[in-house]
């Protein structure tokens, strides 16, 4: 059996891909297609469990005007690309998870009699994946109440998030990192609190000042309040590294010395850094959701305005429900009450506790059983 897996454009599309890819039976013919043009998709080119990888160039389709009618003629002018492609590898099953490439990939499996299954990630479905539910034999929601297109809904399946291996090694790997550094400084009669901060796979500017400016406000105006030591991981994304380097810099002189943090553009191990905080800042893409969720830490989601269907927001809405907090970027007012109260207040123990008792599973075992059967 011969199996191709499509993702692009971003972390959240490729590494459910990667998860899924990973556990499939060493008996089976796996192949990749992927895009050319984002970071994301070289990023992740290792991670990829074959070597049997095809890059597909897709445009994205960007407004109503001229950038859509040139993201369409990319997405037709592909569909040929792909299906010589599909023509040499000949694959019984397709399964697209998202971004540009999908779509012609996915239309060219169908043409050429493939079993063709969608999986989307986030609670509200994205456009390729809009267009491909049409001629799709099964679409895989990881959410329950997904928002999708009412024709695709007698052939939806819920079925969870997958998460990587490379993930969960490296969430226990900084679980256990924590517990020691927990050790060393109860024996010092000190301790840090862990703060991790991402914008997802690309970083996020805008959220990147918010917490900067925010943070620094919040020192200013209670760092002779028994100020808590701060030790900040930051997924800064490559806009943003220099200006955090030097805000940081600044901000540990003030804190006198009351301040440790690493700095870096992208993580292949943000699973350590989730181990290791003791809450995340960040945007609301269905991935990082899912992996905080299954890691039970407590988090500020600060969702990215605009995303299609206001599915940032909605993505931490359904799996946390009340056990996060969800802060929109317009809301700096409000943002920075949360934050305080996180370091200085009661919340982040509130968060904790009621984490305990949450758990989330991870969604490839029923994939895979839905796809090998």
């Amino acid at each position: 059996m011969n199996i191709c897996i499509v993702a692009g454009g971003t972390g959240g599309h490729i590494t459910p891909a990667i998860a899924v890819a990973e556990k499939l039976p060493k008996d089976v013919g796996i192949f990749f297609i992927t895009g050319k043009s984002r970071k994301a998709e070289h990023r992740f080119l290792s991670e990829i469990p074959t070597s049997k990888v095809f890059f597909l160039d897709v445009k994205p389709i960007v407004g109503k005007g001229l950038g859509a009618f040139r993201g369409i003629i990319s997405a037709f002018l592909s569909l040929k690309d792909a299906l010589e492609i599909l023509k040499k590898i000949k694959p019984n099953i397709i399964i697209g998870f998202g971004g540009y490439v999908s779509g012609p990939s996915l239309l060219a499996g169908k043409i050429l009699k493939s079993k063709v299954f969608i999986f989307e990630q986030n609670s509200v479905m994205g456009l390729a994946n809009k267009i491909s539910s049409i001629f799709a034999d099964k679409i895989l929601l990881s959410f329950p109440d997904s928002e999708i297109p009412n024709f695709s809904k007698k052939k939806s399946i819920i079925v969870g998030f997958p998460l990587r291996n490379k993930f969960k090694e490296h969430l226990e790997e900084g679980q256990k990192e924590k517990e020691k550094q927990k050790e060393k400084q109860e024996e010092k009669n000190g301790s840090y609190l862990n703060i991790l901060i991402t914008g997802g796979s690309q970083g996020a500017l805008s959220l990147n000042r918010i917490f900067t400016k925010t943070l620094k406000k919040i020192v200013e105006s209670n760092i002779d309040k028994n100020f808590p030591s701060l030790q900040i991981f930051h997924q800064t994304g490559d806009l943003f590294f220099d200006e955090a380097e030097k805000f940081y810099s600044s901000l540990k002189q003030n804190m006198k010395n009351k301040l440790a943090y690493s700095i870096f553009p992208f993580s292949e191990k943000i699973g350590y850094y989730i181990g290791l905080s003791d809450f995340v800042i960040s945007r609301g893409g269905a991935g990082t959701v899912f992996e905080i969720a299954y890691a039970k830490k407590p988090a500020i989601f600060v969702p990215l305005p605009k995303s299609i269907g206001d599915h940032q927001l909605k993505n931490p809405l359904k799996i946390f429900g009340d056990n996060c907090v969800i802060v929109r970027q317009n809301e700096e007012g409000r943002f920075e009450v949360v934050l305080k109260e996180f370091i200085l207040g009661s919340l982040l123990s509130e968060l904790k506790e009621k984490l305990k008792s949450f758990s989330i599973d991870d969604g490839s075992k029923k994939i895979l059983e839905i796809i090998l059967h």
